[in-house]
C-alpha cells in the first residue's frame, strides 16, 4: 500500500466553496491544492500531477469546459487524471452535456460528504487508502467545536444550523460567514453595474456564484432569489430582473449589516484617511509586482488597506473594478485598470 497521500486540485472561483471542500478532503486523508480560475488550473497542472481534479464549470474568464480542453492539450489528448465536474446545474440534459464534453464524472453543489467519499474511492489508484469518516468521528469533532455564538441566530436571513452542517463545523461556518461578508460591497457594486450596462452574461455569472455561497452559509432565500435572477438572465427577462433586483440587493446587504454590527462593534468602521495620487500609484505598482508571484495574501492586505482610504469618486470607481478582478485573479483586466489609472493621472 502506498504511503504517500493522494492529491486533489479543486478549481472554484469562490473562496467559501474552497474552504468547505478542502476541509472535507483533509478528513479523507487527501492533500488539497486550489485554483480560483481555469488559467491557474492549467498552470498548476503543467507543473505537477494530481490524482484528482474537481473542476467548477461556471467561472469568469475560462469556464470549466474550456479549461478541460486546455488540460487535454497538455498531454496531446491523453490526459488521464479523473476530472470531476462540480456544478449546481444537474438536470438530465445538463448532465449529458457535461459527460459528453469529456468530464470523468460530476458532483452536485452543495457537495455532500458521503458522495465525495464515494467519488474518491471510485477513482482511487490501486493501493491508495481513502480514509472513511464514521458518524462517531463526526460526533467527536462536533463535541470538540465551540458553540455557535448566540448573535448568529439573531440574523433572520440565515439558517445558521444548516450553514454549520454544510460547512462542517462552527469554526468553518464562521470563517465562511466572514468571507461572505468581505465580498458584499464588491459584489453588490458589480451586480448594480452590470444591470445598468445591460450586461446579462456577466450578471448571470455573478448571481450564479452568489447562489452557491449564499446556500453554503444558510442564506436560503437569497440563494433562491439568485437562482431566479440567473434564470431570468438566461431568458433575457429584463423586466423581471429590474423588479427583483432592489429587494435582492437589500436582502443581500442586510446580512452584511447584521454581521458587521456584531463583529465590528456599534461604532462601525474606523475613520477613513485620504490617499494621495502618489500613494495610490505606489500601491498599484506593488500589486503588479505581487501578481507576477501569485502572492494573493499580500495583494489581499493591500486591497483591505485601500478599502479604508478616502479617494475621489473617479478613483473609487476604478479601484472597485480593480478589487473585483484581482480577487478573481483576472490579471489581464486588473492590469488594464491600473494602466487606465496611470493615464488619468497623467503618468
Amino acid at each position: 500500500m502506498s504511503n504517500s497521500k493522494p492529491s486533489a486540485l479543486v478549481v472554484d472561483d469562490e473562496r467559501i466553496n474552497l474552504l468547505i471542500f478542502n476541509k472535507m478532503l483533509v478528513s479523507f486523508g487527501v492533500e488539497s491544492a486550489n485554483a480560483t480560475n481555469g488559467y491557474e488550473c492549467v498552470e498548476l497542472c503543467s507543473k505537477r500531477r494530481f490524482d484528482y481534479i474537481f473542476l467548477d464549470i461556471r467561472m469568469p474568464g475560462m469556464d470549466g469546459f474550456d479549461t478541460l480542453k486546455e488540460l487535454n492539450k497538455l498531454c496531446s489528448g491523453n490526459f488521464d487524471v479523473p476530472v470531476i465536474c462540480i456544478t449546481g446545474d444537474t438536470d438530465n440534459g445538463r448532465k449529458k452535456e457535461i459527460l459528453a464534453s469529456g468530464f470523468t464524472d460530476l458532483m452536485s453543489k452543495p457537495i455532500n460528504k458521503k458522495v465525495l467519499e464515494d467519488m474518491l474511492k471510485k477513482y482511487a489508484h490501486p493501493g491508495v487508502n481513502i480514509f472513511s469518516v464514521t458518524d462517531e468521528d463526526e460526533d467527536e469533532d462536533e463535541d470538540a467545536e465551540e458553540r455557535l455564538p448566540d448573535w448568529v441566530g439573531s440574523i433572520p436571513e440565515l439558517d445558521a444550523e444548516y450553514g454549520v452542517m454544510h460547512c462542517g463545523s462552527v469554526t468553518d461556518f464562521l470563517n465562511a460567514l466572514r468571507i461572505f461578508n468581505d465580498s458584499i460591497n464588491d459584489r453588490s457594486y458589480l451586480i448594480d453595474k452590470y444591470i445598468k450596462q445591460g450586461n446579462l452574461e456577466d450578471l448571470k455569472l455573478t448571481v450564479h456564484s452568489l447562489k452557491s455561497t449564499a446556500g453554503a452559509i444558510g442564506a436560503k432565500q437569497l440563494a433562491e432569489m439568485s437562482k431566479l435572477l440567473e434564470k431570468a438572465c438566461e431568458e433575457h427577462n429584463t423586466p423581471f430582473i429590474y423588479n427583483l433586483t432592489p429587494e435582492y440587493l437589500n436582502k443581500y446587504r442586510a446580512i452584511g449589516d447584521h454581521i458587521r454590527k456584531y463583529w465590528k462593534g456599534p461604532d462601525g468602521e474606523e475613520n477613513l484617511r485620504y490617499i494621495t495620487e502618489n500613494e495610490l500609484m505606489d500601491a498599484y505598482n506593488t500589486i503588479e509586482e505581487l501578481m507576477g508571484r501569485y502572492d494573493l495574501g499580500n495583494i489581499d492586505k493591500i486591497l483591505k488597506t485601500l478599502e479604508k482610504c478616502e479617494m475621489s469618486d473617479e478613483w473609487r470607481e476604478l479601484f472597485n473594478d480593480l478589487n473585483i478582478y484581482l480577487r478573481r485573479m483576472d490579471w489581464e483586466k486588473a492590469r488594464e485598470i491600473m494602466e487606465d489609472f496611470k493615464k488619468r493621472g497623467g503618468k
